[in-house]
């Protein structure tokens, strides 16, 4: 699985650093440190072994852009924060008018070129990977609700959590796409796929979350504290649960793509298989990255 990271991560080493420059320049207060850097290789070599270069490369600065912006303005109120995510969309639709200069427009600009550049690389795919960006920040700013209940939580971190980007990223790179009915055959797969990453993600990060300030108003965006509230565990009891929670997932997406792969369709399987790399990649990173691993940084 990992045999294809190495070469790809030496060609895209570089990506990370013309967003970390622009937000270091933007925000010089603010901790711009890139999201994707880890000992072993850098995480978007490592989701998208068998990418294009090329896109792999844009994929990876368009993703790291946003992460690191997103950090910045969870420091706003909701409402605010909203506003901000709407202007990223309209820039991704094409519409590159902003409104009078200021520090919060210049933070958004880093995008105002992301859809010409993607297009140029692929004229075909792209405005259905610009359509899942415009609707990643849409459902980001839906909802900032606090939750009670780990299924309530699962289902909606699931889309919280990025996957449907760096999904989306992964059928761009590779040239995957789905037509309406093998979408359907594999919704299932699709979604126990964003439950894993969505479990892992959260049982990595909780160290750095629970010593950083709160997600807006919401509160951390967590499986954990949820766990904990919920069943009246102590934290290292809920940290087991979750671990628990985020095996049985695995288990479950793995048994699904399984089935999958006795398909006849040659794009299904395709997909499956770059799948299982984007999830054994993001699990592989969030437990070895400087980020969420203190002993690390």
């Amino acid at each position: 699985m990992w045999c294809a990271a190495p070469k790809m991560s030496t060609k895209i080493a570089y990506i990370k650093s013309a967003a970390v420059k622009m937000f270091e320049r933007l925000v010089p207060e603010k901790d711009t440190r890139s999201h994707a850097i880890g000992p072993y290789g850098d995480a978007y070599a490592i989701c998208y072994p068998e990418g294009n270069t090329e896109k792999t490369k844009l994929a990876g600065e368009i993703i790291e852009a946003l992460w690191m912006y997103d950090d910045i303005i969870e420091a706003l109120p909701h409402d605010e924060a909203a506003l901000e995510h709407a202007t990223v969309k309209q820039m991704l639709a094409g519409n590159k008018n902003g409104t009078a200069p200021g520090r919060k427009t210049l933070m958004t600009s880093i995008f105002r070129d992301a859809r010409d550049r993607m297009m140029v690389l692929d004229p075909k795919g792209s405005p259905w990977m610009i359509g899942v960006l415009r609707q990643y920040l849409t459902e980001y700013d839906g909802n900032d609700r606090t939750y009670n209940d780990i299924e309530e939580y699962a289902t909606f971190r699931t889309l919280n959590v990025g996957f449907r980007i760096m999904s989306g990223f992964m059928q761009w790179t590779t040239d995957i796409y789905l037509n309406e009915e093998e979408t359907q055959i594999t919704k299932d797969f699709y979604m126990a796929s964003g439950r894993v990453m969505a479990l892992t993600n959260d049982y990595w990060s909780w160290e750095m979350e629970k010593k950083e300030s709160v997600d807006r108003s919401a509160g951390i965006r967590n499986a954990i504290p949820v766990v904990m509230k919920q069943f009246s565990l102590s934290e290292q009891d809920a940290k087991t649960f979750v671990k628990g929670l985020t095996v049985d997932a695995e288990e479950r997406m793995w048994k699904l793509g399984l089935d999958l792969k006795e398909s006849e369709s040659e794009t299904i399987k395709k997909y499956v298989d770059a799948m299982i790399l984007l999830m054994g990649g993001s699990g592989f990173w969030s437990a070895t990255c400087p980020r969420y691993n203190t002993a690390q940084k």
